[in-house]
């Protein structure tokens, strides 16, 4: 006769503790990995501005090599400040030197473009919001004149304060920025320090 027996096996489980710690050990994960993504994202988004950038430069060579000048295309005279010069990236775009009009990943995009406008003197002083460029920092010469020359500036509307100044760190440098809380009206990259900010970056001029 056969005799059966029962065979009871042993519950397995986390113990409280161990479910502590494992919790523990992915908290600290988390609080070290975070603030990694969250900083790549943004670079990734500043970098998508400087690259974006860069592309209008190229194009604009390409553009000044076929028509030799800022302000002709396909024979048309193109007037600083007034019709199609104030939406150029389009004008690129139609020319095939750009695949799509100037956006970037920073700002609210609404007012994103590239635009011809007309240069100012040599001695007029760069503003958050004028024609000049303080391009090498001396801030006694507007670089970008003299008067009558075509002036090629980017414009990236509703930016905040810390990706406009993170962009000009990019693009020039931290010696030709400014504090937060400071206007920047130095190098290439220019802007007010208010939240949301317009920033200005000078491509060229002729």
């Amino acid at each position: 006769m056969k005799i059966q027996t029962k065979q009871y096996r042993k519950a397995t489980g986390f113990t409280l503790i161990e479910m502590i710690g494992v919790l523990a050990v992915m908290a600290i994960l988390a609080a070290l990995l975070i603030p990694k993504v969250f900083e790549a994202i943004n670079n990734s988004r500043i970098n998508n501005a400087a690259v974006s950038y860069n592309t209008v430069k190229t194009a604009l060579t390409d553009h000044y090599a076929k028509f030799g000048s800022l302000v002709s295309s396909n024979g048309t005279t193109i007037i600083p400040g007034v019709g199609e010069s104030l939406v150029f990236d389009k004008v690129l775009l139609m020319e095939g030197f750009l695949d799509k009009p100037f956006r970037v990943k920073i700002g609210d995009g609404t007012g994103n473009h590239i635009e011809i406008v007309p240069g100012l003197a040599t001695n007029v002083v760069s503003t958050t919001i004028n024609a000049a460029y303080d391009l090498d920092s001396a801030g006694v010469a507007n670089d970008a004149g003299p008067v009558g020359a075509a002036v090629v500036q980017a414009v990236i509307t509703g930016v905040t304060e810390n990706d406009a100044k993170d962009l000009n760190d990019r693009l020039d440098g931290t010696t030709l920025g400014s504090a937060l809380g400071t206007d920047d009206t130095k190098g290439r990259v220019k802007y007010a320090a208010t939240t949301p900010t317009t920033v200005y970056i000078y491509v060229t001029h002729r």
